[in-house]
């Protein structure tokens, strides 16, 4: 199981939709998830003190723990990451004992739609999701309102994705 995060509504969502279904045609079974929809809190100390992980975390960790690995798909926000998606990552490692351990080893492929051509969100993520203990894949899929991919190259990247992976 590969799950897709979406941070963002619109165009990231065709992304998603179009990665879903390249990966469907090789018979990977895959999860779209739009942390939009999650409806998360921002995270903060005292909230977690006071009310604990959000349940909506808690169950998507257990997919997480289950999943082979992640593709991320999202816009540049402001030359960087989405607030969702950096609010998504500050829940998720908080779980368990060990910060790192939904993304130890983990295989996550970046994506994404942006109004520029979405590299510093790449380089951001990229660090991040390393440090973490990610593998995350050397190719990423961009694409912008004037340049989109290909298919076939689009099965290209997925197939070495799903290489690094095995």
């Amino acid at each position: 199981m590969y799950l897709i995060f979406i941070s963002s509504l619109n165009e990231n969502v065709k992304l998603a939709n179009r990665i879903k279904n390249k990966l469907e045609e090789s018979n990977k079974e895959v999860e779209i998830i739009n942390l939009v929809h999650l409806n998360l809190p921002m995270y903060d100390t005292i909230k977690e003190q006071n009310d604990g992980i959000p349940q909506a975390a808690l169950e998507l960790a257990e997919k997480m723990k289950k999943a082979k690995g992640y593709i991320f798909v999202s816009p540049e926000y402001n030359f960087n990451v989405p607030p969702v998606l950096v609010n998504f990552i500050a829940w998720i490692s908080r779980i368990g004992e060990n910060f790192r351990a939904l993304f130890s080893l983990k295989t996550i492929q970046l994506a994404t739609h942006s109004g520029s051509n979405g590299k510093d969100f790449m380089n951001s993520t990229r660090n991040q999701f390393t440090k973490l203990g990610a593998i995350v894949a050397p190719r990423e899929i961009i694409t912008t309102y004037s340049l989109g991919i290909e298919e076939d190259e689009l099965k290209t990247i997925l197939d070495e994705y799903i290489y690094i992976g095995k």
